[in-house]
């Protein structure tokens, strides 16, 4: 591969985001790399740049627990519900 390649803006900002998936894509979509050319840009990005994806792993977790409090959110309310139609 490459290494004279850089990372589009647009993907750095969608890698910052957590979005890493985008950033891939938008890679492909402005270098004109295949799938995994893209893959791999990114994840030496990442491997070259330890900061960054402590940030991405860091903004990957905080969605994770994200969902699961909305989970648990809605889970409660559908127990209140139901305790409310038994009464």
């Amino acid at each position: 591969m490459n290494s004279n390649l850089e990372i589009p803006h647009e993907a750095l900002q969608a890698l910052r985001a957590g979005q890493l998936i985008d950033a891939i894509k938008i890679t492909r979509e402005k270098t004109g790399l295949g799938l995994k050319e893209s893959k791999d840009l990114i994840e030496q990005y990442l491997k070259d740049h330890p900061q960054e994806q402590a940030l991405i792993q860091e903004q990957l977790a905080q969605r994770s627990r994200g969902g699961v409090k909305i989970f648990i959110l809605i889970l409660i309310v559908f127990i209140i519900l139901a305790w409310l139609m038994m009464k």
